[in-house]
């Protein structure tokens, strides 16, 4: 079974990793390119419309990703309550199973 959120958040956080892994000496103008080809199409997702999660591994995942960016990059108040919307929705639902 696949999970749309799983995914997201898969893809978000492998972009990150490109985008990491470029030249430190960028231009900003370079830097704002980069963001628009990689993470930043991601991340604009999981801060508006993230998909509902469908497996319990999702909605975990989904919830580590919003520690994780506390951790790293501070309050970011859209991520967090719509991407752990998105996570809840497996149990609001009735989805999850033990």
């Amino acid at each position: 079974m696949t999970d749309p959120l799983l995914d997201l958040v898969r893809e978000y956080r492998h972009q990150i990793e490109v985008f990491n892994a470029s030249p430190p000496d960028m231009s900003i103008e370079e830097d704002d390119e980069l963001v628009a080809v990689t993470w930043g199409p991601h991340y604009k997702r999981l801060c508006t419309a993230p998909p509902d999660a469908t497996t319990l591994e999702g909605a975990v995942e989904a919830v580590r990703l919003v520690h994780d960016e506390q951790e790293r990059c501070g309050s970011q108040p859209d991520l967090t309550i719509n991407v752990l919307r998105a996570a809840l929705a497996l149990f609001d639902e009735g989805r999850a199973q033990a």
